[in-house]
């Protein structure tokens, strides 16, 4: 079975700190900084996984969607089932130590301009984590992609032996569990993007 609730987890922690970010955008917005573009580069490291992963789960669950997908993507469910999916995470994954570095040589002192002691340290502990949690959350969701590959292994069994609707149900009841991550993925990329946008328009005005 399919268990993304570490996932789920690791990507609200994630939300959460975005919106730290969120509340002290305006003091960065009145003493802006090149460095915006490295806190735009750094959310990038972030995204690449939720869109690697998103796109990997969306590639799995068509499968049951579509009549005969089943059958007619044998191949891609053979793909998948050997190991395809976790290559493909992989690939997309975001570079966890990348965020740190942007954040020791390039957001510190910006941030040391800007904010008072304590909202430093909120800042200091939100890129720490940032950096920890991206790397927690790309490791789950990487087992979530090898939980996924024996699951569309058992329905590659099923499709063989000709219970197309048992393979179908299997991918379904599949996506029923994963929902509530893609729903919050989801939710976390329009935050990034939104956030990259502005510190685009923040590094503009300096």
């Amino acid at each position: 079975m399919v268990d993304p609730a570490s996932a789920l987890a690791a990507a609200k922690e994630i939300d959460h700190a975005l919106g730290l970010i969120e509340k002290l955008l305006g003091k960065l917005r009145a003493k802006p900084d090149i460095a915006a573009l490295k806190l735009s580069a750094a959310l990038d490291e972030i995204v690449k996984t939720y869109r690697a992963v998103d796109e990997a789960f969306t590639t799995y669950v068509s499968l049951a969607l579509d009549d005969g997908a089943l059958r007619t993507g044998a191949r891609q469910l053979l793909a998948i089932a050997g190991g395809n999916l976790s290559v493909r995470v992989s690939e997309g994954g975001g570079h966890c130590h990348v965020i740190g570095n942007i954040y020791d040589k390039h957001l510190k002192r910006w941030f040391e301009k800007v904010f008072n002691g304590d909202e430093q340290q909120q800042m200091s502990i939100v890129f720490r984590r940032f950096n920890d949690v991206d790397g927690d959350l790309f490791y789950k969701l990487a087992d979530l992609a090898r939980q996924m590959e024996e699951d569309a292994t058992t329905v590659l069994r099923l499709v063989m032996a000709g219970d197309d609707q048992g393979a179908r149900q299997q991918v379904l009841q599949t996506y029923t569990t994963l929902v509530p991550l893609q729903q919050e993925m989801g939710r976390g990329m329009q935050r990034m993007f939104k956030l990259k946008n502005d510190f685009i328009q923040v590094a503009q005005t300096v």
